[in-house]
């Protein structure tokens, strides 16, 4: 125990010192995601962790890397354990690791040659970032892109580089502000790299204001979002089911309208599995019919497979009569929220098995992670005159995901989710820019039906055209333009992205490589 309290309270002053300032900056790092207009401070707030970094030997860059990361992700995520206590642990410990890799990979070519660090480093975090979308241990939430989501001038570099090229231009502007900063350097250097910092964000801030349309473009194709705003205890508690579907049916009707060409509901509006549920899926069918038109309505499913049963978070949609067309199960999936990464190669994460050996899951009614099976793919949704995608939650954090759907034909993209789960905390407004920069990387109109808010309709820009009070039960009706010229990003996909990750793999690989020649192919030969 002497030993762990020392690791956490080590006896060094300086190392105190250190650990107090690197825990302020990851602060400070983490609210430029906050709202509403924090971002500005993603634009400096890694300069001094940069610098205390590279100034360490290698054990101590690793642990204040990793004390950084840990941090930082902890202070962006901790939301995530009011739902899952387990899921938001995993979640920063791992992902904390992957910052940590990139800082130390830095370290090392710094350690090399400086000018090879400072160059790597915009490169290398970017890098990091696009291989956070890969695997089933994807978690791409606190992309540094996103920290200017409320800053619409800012954000629409997005159209052309993805989230990922902004990212990239905040860490380089913290490179640059770190040589501003550096006593050693000429004062002509220093000044270039102010004037060099500065001029990135004039450039993207003229780039914004060339491209943003001084008159906000109104849609054509109306839409009826629905704000159910159940508490989670109330939605699944038993016999409860009705009051859901009657809920909908009341704000359904409140709207009805020959003109309406989709009522959406949210994520898991229904709480039963509407897949073969007939008591549940009559119901719906009824509240469909008497609006004389489609809805998209989210709920759960099952499928069967080799004699096993496997449970999806799904949405359906219902022609005007109340049949059952089309039927999407989520693709993208919170890893240790969801489900267990791999599940069918790692059993023993499964929460069924780890509740014979940890009774306290139950005994505590600790909220653990769930047991989602993955969709196969994005599906394209189609009413009689527009074809349209659908994103469950989660999935609105991955731009290329987002990308394949309307190059599949999408002509504007709907969200479906579930925020109730946050509260009123941060998570609830980080996920909602997040579905707006998608939009914005798309120039493609998005709708989002959130159960609790936010619920609204955002333009190709960013826009936001209509939307409702959070925690209100309401319904929105207003209208989205319909998809008709690529963006950039939309034509060429995210190309800072996928060169930043090759990148940052091929440096760790040749540096790993020289490790190795040192370690085993030396020795021998001396």
């Amino acid at each position: 125990m002497k030993r762990i309290g020392r690791v956490i309270l080590p006896e060094n002053v300086a190392v105190r010192k250190r650990r107090l300032e690197l825990l302020v900056w990851s602060f400070l790092l983490s609210f430029s995601f906050y709202p509403e207009y924090f971002g500005f401070l993603a634009w400096f707030s890694l300069v001094r962790p940069f610098w205390i970094i590279s100034k360490l030997d290698r054990r101590e860059a690793l642990g204040a890397a990793y004390f950084f990361s840990f941090f930082f992700n902890l202070f962006s995520i901790w939301w995530v354990g009011m739902v899952t206590p387990p899921g938001m642990i995993a979640a920063v410990v791992i992902v904390g690791w992957y910052y940590t890799i990139i800082l130390m990979t830095f370290w090392k070519l710094h350690r090399i040659k400086p000018m090879f660090g400072y160059v790597a480093l915009p490169f290398l975090w970017t890098g990091m970032e696009y291989f956070r979308t890969l695997s089933q241990f994807a978690f791409p939430w606190s992309d540094l892109g996103y920290s200017q989501a409320y800053y619409p001038v800012i954000l629409q570099i997005v159209s052309v580089f993805s989230v990922h090229g902004l990212s990239f231009l905040i860490v380089t502007v913290n490179v640059l502000l770190w040589q501003v900063l550096r006593s050693e350097l000429s004062p002509e250097r220093r000044i270039t790299s102010l004037f060099a910092a500065f001029g990135v964000v004039v450039a993207l801030a003229a780039f914004g204001w060339i491209v943003l349309p001084r008159i906000p473009i109104e849609g054509d194709y109306k839409l009826a979002l629905l704000q159910g705003s159940f508490s989670i205890e109330e939605k699944w508690s038993e016999g409860k089911r009705d009051n859901s579907i009657n809920r909908y049916d009341s704000l359904t009707q409140a709207i009805a309208d020959d003109d309406i060409n989709l009522y959406i509901w949210p994520e898991t509006a229904v709480p039963c599995y509407l897949s073969h549920d007939r008591g549940c899926r009559r119901s719906v069918s009824d509240v469909v019919r008497r609006s004389n038109g489609y809805h998209l309505v989210g709920s759960l499913a099952q499928t069967f497979s080799g004699g096993n049963r496997y449970y999806h978070n799904s949405c359906f949609q219902i022609d005007p009569d109340g049949e059952f067309e089309q039927t999407y199960h989520k693709v993208k999936l919170v890893p240790f929220s969801e489900q267990v990464p791999y599940q069918d190669k790692l059993p023993f994460l499964r929460k069924d098995f780890l509740r014979k050996y940890l009774t306290f899951i139950d005994r505590y009614g600790i909220q653990w992670w769930s047991d989602f099976r993955p969709g196969d793919s994005a599906r394209l949704f189609h009413l009689p005159e527009a074809a349209y995608s659908v994103l469950i939650c989660f999935e609105t954090a991955f731009p290329e995901f987002v990308r394949g759907s309307i190059r599949d034909g999408a002509q504007f993209v709907v969200g479906i989710t579930n925020d109730t789960w946050w509260g009123r905390s941060a998570g609830l407004y980080q996920h909602a820019r997040i579905f707006i920069t998608r939009a914005v990387e798309n120039r493609c109109w998005f709708a989002r039906a959130a159960n609790s808010g936010q619920t609204f309709i955002v333009d190709g820009y960013g826009r936001i055209h209509g939307e409702l009070e959070i925690y209100t039960v309401d319904a929105l009706v207003g209208k989205v333009g319909l998809l008709d010229e690529y963006s950039f990003f939309t034509k060429h996909g995210d190309i800072t992205g996928r060169f930043s990750f090759l990148f940052t793999v091929s440096r760790i690989a040749i540096l790993l490589a020289l490790w190795l020649v040192r370690k085993f192919v030396l020795p021998r030969r001396l």
